[in-house]
């Protein structure tokens, strides 16, 4: 059975409406209580000496100008800013250039400086930032592309090829395509890879691909199992719903999520009732209310655990069809993230890693003189004396790199809760927030089903600072092993606040804002 852990904490702020957050520069600039980098200038020798300068802000605002400035001398240089020592704005550069339309300039991201360059993170944002092209690329181009570059490249490089089928954007045939991502498919040697282009297969309605998924199906790795079912909903296929409920019940829980998850994705009265019979069978609570997170969005009623109220509902659901979902109701505010006066998030699992930003601002003393560090002490102290002895977890501090207290999820048994805790207080790394290899790290761990992040929101360390990025490649890399973000957000900017919301929502998690308010006004 799953546990229910709660971090308690003071109230929270608001969250604004707008989605797109403040540059990075502005974000980081108030944090640090100091000014924003003048805006970029205008000429193009001015950007390109800007590019130049030690303040990785004012890199990165130099790449946002050579962007307005739109000439092939101005993308060339954005081009070279992939391999920028920091990631914010190398980011930049990555996120800028799926808009690069020039045939002659594309020609050269595609060469010997972009996804044939030495440097393998500049060869992997280009994999990346192909799926976000915003204009149509050649199958048959694509199909080179797949053959000539394997190893590390072969799993981004299929997600782009199945973003790009997603959204109609490969021209001409793509009967040399569906080779290649066939011959990926098929690969023993490259799981991962071969699990990332069976969905593209399924994407690009490939006539092989059924078949594939059907066998998928029987593999004795989870992944695998999840990549066939994934494969089958994106094809439309009859065999989807049939399946789903199958794996519904499988041995391994990821599979079982990614089941209740396509159940949701098919959206008729006979996946529901599916999601209803199995809200009364499953044992694990985590996944419990994940059905009852995805009966309630399709609903629209606020009913919980027990299902008979949802049996009910199952008889207003028209026999045949699609379902039709509520519109959501735009005053309620992001359903994600809690606005109480005094809240807890509720970690339901028994298979939990903790993340902590161990970057400056976990060490910037507070208006009373307290320290974050030692607050976030006592919580989890607390936190980790109420873990029942069947949970297994795992602590891991980061900054520029992960600090696990141990390789794998340990049981909670009293000595290993001492011992976790005392690591934590000895803990006093600082550095610079890398929160996606910290959560790679954890999500590898194949006991971990649950990440809980705590956080100021504005990562800036690591391959990735970017949320726009962070979000899509975590969620794809964690998509066939799947795990649930839960995060704690502590004064994050609001637009900060509304994409980790976001990241949580993608993962069938819960994301909460808090402040850690002085101690004498946090007793009143």
């Amino acid at each position: 059975m799953g546990c229910v852990v709660a971090l308690l904490w003071a109230s929270s702020s608001d969250v604004a409406s707008a989605w797109r957050a403040p540059p990075l520069a502005t974000v980081l600039a108030a944090q640090r209580g100091g000014k924003v980098a003048d805006p970029a200038p205008a000429t193009f020798e001015a950007l390109e000496k800007q590019l130049r300068e030690a303040e990785p802000a004012r890199r990165r605002a130099a790449v946002r100008g050579l962007v307005r400035v739109g000439k092939p001398e101005a993308w060339r240089l954005v081009m070279d800013s992939l391999a920028d020592t920091d990631s914010g704005v190398a980011d930049e550069a990555q996120l800028a250039l799926a808009a690069l339309m020039d045939p002659k300039l594309r020609k050269e991201l595609l060469g010997r400086s972009g996804l044939g360059a030495k440097d393998d993170l500049v060869a992997q944002r280009v994999a990346e930032l192909l799926g976000r092209s915003k204009q149509a690329l050649a199958g048959d181009e694509l199909a080179r592309l797949l053959g000539e570059h394997r190893g590390a490249l072969a799993r981004p490089l299929c997600w782009s090829v199945e973003r790009l089928a997603r959204d109609g954007r490969i021209a001409g045939a793509t009967e040399r395509l569906g080779a290649a991502l066939l011959r990926s498919a098929g690969s023993s040697t490259d799981r991962e890879a071969s699990c990332a282009a069976l969905v593209a297969l399924a994407q690009l309605k490939d006539s092989h691909a059924e078949r594939l998924a059907l066998d998928a199906l029987r593999a004795s790795w989870p992944e695998r199992r999840v990549a066939g079912l994934v494969a089958l909903e994106r094809l439309g296929s009859a065999q989807a719903l049939a399946t789903a409920i199958k794996l519904a019940a499988d041995e391994d829980p990821r599979v079982r999520l990614a089941a209740l998850d396509t159940l949701d994705a098919l959206g008729s009265r006979a996946s529901m009732a599916a999601l209803v019979a199995r809200l009364g069978l499953e044992q694990r609570l985590r996944l419990r209310w994940r059905i009852v997170d995805l009966l309630q969005s399709a609903s629209g009623l606020k009913h919980r655990l027990d299902a008979r109220p949802w049996k009910l509902w199952i008889e207003t659901i028209p026999p045949d069809g699609v379902l039709r979902r509520p519109v959501p109701n735009k005053g309620a505010g992001d359903p994600n993230v809690s606005r109480t006066a005094f809240t807890a998030l509720p970690l339901i699992s028994d298979r939990v890693c903790y993340l902590f930003d161990f970057s400056g601002s976990m060490w910037t003393p507070l208006g009373d003189g307290r320290i974050p560090k030692d607050i976030v002490s006592d919580k989890l102290r607390a936190a980790l004396e109420g873990l029942p002895p069947e949970t297994e977890f795992n602590l891991i501090p980061f900054t520029n790199e992960p600090i696990p207290w141990s390789d794998k999820a340990q049981p909670a048994t009293p000595k290993n809760l001492r011992a976790a805790l005392e690591f934590f207080l000895a803990c006093r790394e600082r550095g610079r927030g890398n929160f996606l290899d910290a959560a790679l790290l954890a999500a590898s761990d194949p006991r971990i089903d649950t990440i809980c992040v705590l956080t100021d929101g504005v990562p800036t360390g690591g391959t990735h600072s970017d949320m726009d990025l962070i979000t899509p490649i975590l969620v794809e890399h964690t998509r066939f092993r799947r795990v649930v973000v839960d995060s704690i957000l502590v004064d994050a900017p609001p637009g900060a606040a509304r994409r980790w919301a976001e990241l949580s929502r993608l993962t069938g998690g819960r994301s909460i804002e808090v402040e850690l308010k002085p101690a004498a006004e946090g007793a009143k």
